[in-house]
């Protein structure tokens, strides 16, 4: 797998593209969406989420990233139909917060990371089952973390996707762990809203 490096010279390049809209969610702002489009909302058709330290059990309802049980990761995949749309003009994936979410004002960092090699949600038990990961990525911060919902821009993820579809084998949100409790998220596993894919298209 190739492992994120937030430090490293190619990250840091990559986060300059990002600043501006990963800034921007993190203050709750409205994003940017092109004039005329059409949007095309997704839900997963496939979902995992693993935990540095302990084995999966299956989906569970929420995922947490940032709190003191370490890694954290939610894989996400969904239909290809919107790749016959052609290249996005913009997308992002969307989170609703657990319901009764503990606030939280230690900042999480959380990644999102285009995965490249095919998984299935049955087959990740444990931290060593994750599927390799490669760029583009997109990050955002959420400072005091969130629980109002998460929107991260993946705009450039869709369109390395849309260019290079035989790559697209989905996302993965990833954070290290905290000292606080963390954001968590629903998965719309056992009740909740599912996490979405937001598509905008001429």
């Amino acid at each position: 797998m190739t492992s994120p490096r937030p430090l490293a010279l190619f990250s840091l390049a990559l986060v300059s593209l990002f600043g501006v809209v990963a800034c921007a969610r993190a203050r709750g702002e409205a994003p940017q969406i092109p004039e005329a489009s059409q949007r095309v909302v997704l839900t997963p058709s496939a979902l995992a989420v693993l935990s540095g330290s302990q084995a999966n059990e299956g989906a569970p309802s929420a995922v947490t990233f940032g709190d003191a049980n370490g890694a954290s990761a939610l894989y996400l995949d969904f239909s290809k139909d919107w790749q016959r749309l052609g290249v996005p003009l913009a997308a992002f994936l969307a989170l609703d917060a657990r319901e009764g979410a503990v606030h939280d004002s230690v900042p999480v960092t959380i990644e999102v990371w285009s995965v490249r090699s095919p998984w299935q949600p049955g087959e990740l038990h444990t931290w060593s089952d994750k599927p390799r990961l490669a760029p583009p990525f997109a990050r955002i911060t959420l400072s005091p973390s969130a629980t109002h919902p998460l929107r991260v821009d993946v705009t450039p993820l869709l369109r390395f996707m849309a260019q290079n579809p035989a790559l697209d084998q989905g996302f993965a949100l990833l954070a290290r762990g905290g000292e606080g409790h963390g954001a968590s998220f629903a998965t719309g596993m056992n009740g909740g809203r599912a996490p979405r894919l937001e598509i905008y298209v001429r």
